[in-house]
């Protein structure tokens, strides 16, 4: 399930740890919150493993995890221009959010999608049985839930191949199960198996992202209730 939609002035404060994710790049880069107006954001630039600034170029996407007590506020937004604010201090400004999401100790939230995927289980022994055709449940950047007629033994390793992502194709990845959890229907029991994806580039863990993202503004749009 996608997390809570909370309105961005209500949790974004002056000196807020802000963790950012660039399309195209592996790296996190940290940084805080300088000053917040009614239009957008400034925040200390980053700075990558090098000590070099972090400088977009102008309308780039970028992913942000706002840092708060005990959970994360999720949202994407757009690099603008950078500065030195009072003169001596390099910032960046990005627009503000009117909603971040918020999500419970998780790198990235999940999203209800549907999407088909290969599901092969492997052995202990380093072999790949036949795919299981299914679908997902729901996805985020870095794992996915999909549906089973049997549940899968926690820390089961399996290779998925999710298909039709926007932006991407296939994605072929190694996956470890970290449940399996039982429903009850009218034609027998199934189970949404959770699976952490491993060894997932952050290029394309970026493109997952950014489809998420294109999801939950399409459902806001459609009228669901923030908080």
């Amino acid at each position: 399930m996608a997390g809570e939609l909370v309105q961005a002035d209500r949790v974004l404060r002056i000196g807020q740890r802000v963790e950012f994710y660039l399309d195209n790049d592996d790296e996190k880069y940290i940084s805080r919150i300088e000053d917040i107006t009614d239009k957008g954001i400034v925040v200390a630039m980053p700075f990558n493993k090098k000590r070099v600034p972090v400088i977009p170029m102008r309308g780039t996407y970028v992913y942000a995890l706002a840092v708060g007590d005990k959970c994360r506020y999720q949202f994407l937004t757009i690099f603008r221009e950078k500065s030195l604010q009072d003169g001596f201090l390099p910032v960046w400004h990005i627009d503000k959010p009117d909603r971040v999401e918020k999500h419970q100790n998780r790198e990235f939230v999940r999203v209800r999608v549907t999407k088909n995927v290969a599901v092969s289980i492997i052995g202990d022994d380093g072999s790949i049985g036949e795919p299981t055709m299914t679908y997902t449940i729901d996805l985020s950047g870095n794992g996915v839930c999909f549906l089973m007629n049997e549940p899968l033994p926690v820390d089961t390793q399996v290779a998925l191949e999710l298909y039709d992502i926007p932006d991407v194709g296939t994605v072929k990845v190694m996956g470890r199960v970290i449940h399996s959890t039982k429903f009850e229907r009218r034609d027998g029991d199934v189970y949404h198996v959770g699976t952490h994806m491993e060894h997932l580039s952050r290029q394309v863990m970026n493109k997952i992202v950014r489809y998420l993202f294109y999801v939950q503004r399409r459902n806001i749009a459609k009228g669901i209730e923030t908080v």
